[in-house]
């Protein structure tokens, strides 16, 4: 067996945890003085004069003129230089592929989505996908190039299991993929880092360093699209378990029943409540049918505001199943938030209230639920945060 080895901060690790701290000092104060940097984050003089220098050396930190004269030599401010900064985020989905290239103060300077299936052309076809995504992969680069700012890295989120750090796809219907070596193939045409993930993880990354969980150091992202997943952030890190597995709660089983039958591409929560499952029962209850032909959650939720009796049956039935997924995962993890994205956060007002409701008296407590914080963008702009965590080994991104 192999020895444990007790973690210990080397003095790069100290150098990168107090870079961030003079970073996240400019990001919330604007431009300081060394003077006041050391007193914002109680390092020494020296200290700030080093590192400072060095994130100079790297572009991070400018100077901004200086402060007024009080009679003395007057002091040199600095300022944080995220503008000039440039990471590119991609999420694929079960019918488009959306690209952003994204700057370290967090705007979002250029987006561009492609259709990957849509009407007759619904067949999974791995080639024309991979190629589709492969060719927004180098626009956004390009684009970056041509604005004067270089993409530093790419993050990329997909709706699939991932072995990191590879970045190989597990098996993803949507697509026909099975075992692609994404982040290899995605290397082959740069020499950027680029980062795959899976799209509930990114999410539940984003939500910790910039979004609902800043601060925190364990919560749950729950992600419902076409499928079900949850992220998961244990001491402060993702947590993605021994196989890259954890989260795939579309596989939670629901009841004695569930042990009646096997399930492959997806398990027994996502066969009641993702897509398809939405799709089928809607049909056979006369339900309307999005002309892209199938039916998500968000979907059901808007029909049921509009008060179709049957969308609000089927809506309840998706709570009750969330809520017992919530259930488990509270009662396993006991996070100290519960971050819902996707489908749920454009009726949030009404679907965490139910959950909550739901679990109230029936676990030991009731958690903290909150939408994800940058609504439709939250699994992308997570992708982002992990692409320039790639960079000079930290993120930076200011949402």
């Amino acid at each position: 067996m192999a020895k444990r080895t007790r973690a210990t901060a080397t003095t790069s690790t100290l150098a990168r945890v107090n870079q961030t701290a003079i970073i996240e000092a400019l990001r919330e104060s604007g431009a300081l003085s060394r003077q006041q940097l050391g007193a914002k984050t109680g390092l020494s003089p020296a200290t700030i004069n080093r590192l400072t220098a060095a994130l100079i050396d790297d572009g991070l930190v400018v100077q901004a003129g200086q402060e007024p004269s009080t009679g003395g030599r007057p002091s040199v401010l600095l300022r944080y230089a995220g503008s000039s900064r440039l990471v590119a985020a991609i999420q694929l989905r079960a019918e488009t592929v959306t690209g952003i290239l994204v700057d370290f103060d967090g705007r979002v300077v250029f987006r561009r989505s492609v259709t990957l299936a849509s009407g007759e052309d619904r067949a999974p076809d791995q080639e024309r996908g991979l190629r589709k995504v492969f060719r927004l992969f180098d626009d956004l680069i390009a684009t970056a190039d041509s604005m004067g700012t270089p993409c530093l890295a790419v993050g990329v989120a997909v709706p699939g299991v991932v072995q990191q750090p590879d970045g190989v796809v597990g098996t993803m219907p949507e697509f026909g993929w099975t075992g692609v070596p994404f982040g290899e193939l995605l290397r082959q045409r740069t020499s950027l880092p680029v980062v795959v993930e899976n799209d509930a993880n990114a999410l539940a990354y984003g939500e910790l360093h910039a979004g609902a969980g800043r601060g925190l150091s364990s919560l749950v992202a729950l992600f419902l699209e076409n499928g079900l997943g949850a992220g998961i952030v244990a001491n402060g890190e993702l947590h993605r378990g021994a196989r890259a597995e954890a989260g795939e709660i579309g596989y939670l089983l629901m009841e004695r029943s569930s042990l009646e039958r096997s399930y492959d591409a997806r398990g027994d929560l996502e066969d009641r409540i993702g897509s398809l499952a939405l799709t089928e029962r809607a049909r056979e209850r006369g339900m309307p049918i999005p002309a892209s032909g199938s039916l998500t959650a968000e979907d059901v939720f808007e029909l049921a505001r509009d008060g179709n009796a049957d969308a609000q049956e089927l809506a309840d039935e998706i709570l009750d199943m969330v809520a017992i997924a919530v259930a488990a995962l509270v009662i396993v993890l006991d996070p100290e938030l519960v971050v819902v994205g996707s489908s749920f956060v454009g009726s949030a007002d009404t679907v965490i209230p139910g959950i909550q409701e739901r679990l109230r008296g029936r676990i030991i407590r009731v958690p903290r639920i909150e939408p994800a914080t940058h609504r439709e963008d939250a699994v992308l702009l997570g992708a982002a945060e992990l692409a320039a965590a790639e960079v000079n080994g930290f993120a930076y991104l200011a949402f």
